[in-house]
């Protein structure tokens, strides 16, 4: 067991840290089955962090909360815990901390829990998992569920042979983090503690360089980039003529792979022009937080052993998300809402440390794409898997009926053509639009404008 001094600012920054997903507080004075529920919890989760030693917010604020061991010794019980009363034992670091000039508040005791490829229970048989700020306990087929979920070990954690410590800690994206996290450690401390090397501490992980190398295809054997191509066209089927320009890379850590991606795909949008209902044109648009997690989500649960990039399609109606990789685990298009699981674990817990975490809002990410789209009055995404790959899908058509939004545009505009019915409502079939333009017809709302056939009929409001 070994000890540390922190500074009281670093103390104020880990008090500041509020629960959620990865992080928890518990008191001295818990027991050891308060400690085995919270580290099988993250064993059977994505890994995580808890701190022993800190008293609930409503004890008192700032350093009144921290409540320490007396001893190390007097700690030994969470130890145990993992290791004696956890079947099988959890996969943990541990450290001792205590506050600069204050040694009567005493030890915590801050472990980390990695995540395992095995199936955690309790001394009473219990299996929690974690969810969110709270360690939930599985029940049946959920347990089934998790038990299939689990034993591949991630490609995140293989050794990259010619990528080693010596090069990783020196890394910008790594010193960028570094300079804000707490407790202050050192590059090397950081890395080994949090596995990002190998065993012999030599060689980095595929997390470790998709983390922090500043150009990750350049280290990892296989595709790691974010290609972004605009397609001039609604077809469902594009081919290489409908292409605007060749296809843009972008390349770099995470968290600025997330940001760059996010922002070229936002100026290409913006400069897509879209047909309104009152037939005026304007720069097309999605609800900025839709994009941002489902970017998120492409880039950090992709499969990284698949040698392929991430393609992002621009269409004139939609925009198309391909993630290389199906769903992890148990994982299907109908249960992304309610269960989740992880492919890389190690990615999606580091990136959500940053003060500014893209994924701060774990298992709310979709939830926030369905609402915000339907608040914007878009259609639903689409989630489907393909042979290789994750599917998503963000149509720009109005939530609207398709009548309704040709007597819209029938009120600003004399008449209606086919193509722009079908630009405007994103029925893709003329036969199916044609459809449309009848049940208008029969309810006595449009007619078909008087001398107009074949590709240059139209329809207008009914005249009495």
């Amino acid at each position: 067991m070994e000890g540390r001094t922190v500074s009281r600012a670093e103390a104020a920054d880990l008090l500041g840290r509020q629960e959620d997903h990865f992080w928890e507080f518990k008191s001295a004075r818990s027991g050891g089955a308060v400690v085995q529920v919270i580290a099988a919890a993250l064993a059977n989760a994505e890994g995580g962090e808890f701190m022993v030693g800190i008293e609930d917010p409503r004890t008192g604020q700032g350093l009144a909360r921290w409540r320490g061991f007396a001893s190390l010794e007097d700690a030994n019980f969470v130890q145990q815990a993992m290791v004696d009363q956890v079947e099988p034992p959890v996969p943990y670091d541990i450290e001792f901390l205590r506050v600069a000039g204050r040694p009567e508040l005493g030890w915590a005791c801050l472990v980390t829990v990695h995540k395992s490829p095995d199936v955690h229970r309790t001394a009473r048989g219990e299996v929690p998992q974690r969810r969110g700020a709270q360690s939930r306990r599985l029940k049946g087929t959920q347990i089934t569920d998790l038990s299939l979920s689990k034993g591949a070990r991630s490609y995140e954690d293989q050794p990259l042979g010619d990528y080693g410590l010596e090069e990783l800690r020196d890394e910008e994206e790594l010193h960028v983090f570094l300079g804000r996290y707490s407790p202050r450690t050192s590059a090397e401390r950081f890395l080994r503690r949090q596995r990002l090397v190998d065993r012999d501490g030599c060689l980095a992980t595929v997390a470790g360089a998709v983390l922090f190398a500043a150009e990750p295809p350049a280290v990892v054997p296989k595709k790691c980039s974010v290609k972004i191509a605009r397609y001039e066209t609604a077809e469902q089927l594009p081919d290489r003529r409908h292409l605007k320009a060749p296809p843009t890379t972008v390349d770099g850590p995470v968290r600025p792979l997330i940001e760059r991606t996010l922002a070229a795909v936002t100026r290409i949008i913006q400069s897509v022009p879209v047909l309104g209902p009152d037939g005026s044109l304007s720069p097309m648009a999605y609800p900025p937080e839709a994009l941002k997690e489902i970017i998120v989500n492409a880039v950090i649960h992709r499969d990284y052993n698949l040698s392929d990039d991430i393609l992002i399609s621009v269409f004139d109606n939609r925009v198309e998300v391909r993630s290389p990789g199906r769903l992890p685990g148990h994982m299907t298009p109908d249960n992304l809402l309610t269960d989740r699981f992880a492919r890389n674990p190690t990615i999606v817990r580091l990136l959500n440390k940053y003060p500014d975490a893209p994924n701060k809002d774990i298992g709310e990410g979709l939830d926030t794409v369905l609402s915000t789209m339907k608040a914007a009055r878009l259609k639903e995404p689409r989630f489907f898997v393909e042979a290789n790959a994750f599917v998503v899908v963000l149509e720009h058509t109005p939530l609207a009926r398709p009548e309704e939004l040709v007597l819209r545009y029938l009120r600003s505009n004399p008449e209606i053509p086919n193509r722009i019915a079908r630009r405007i409502t994103g029925i893709a079939s003329e036969a199916r639009m044609k459809r449309v333009f009848h049940r208008l017809r029969d309810a006595g709302q449009i007619e078909p404008v008087p001398g107009r056939t074949g590709s240059r009929a139209a329809w207008r409001l009914r005249r009495d």
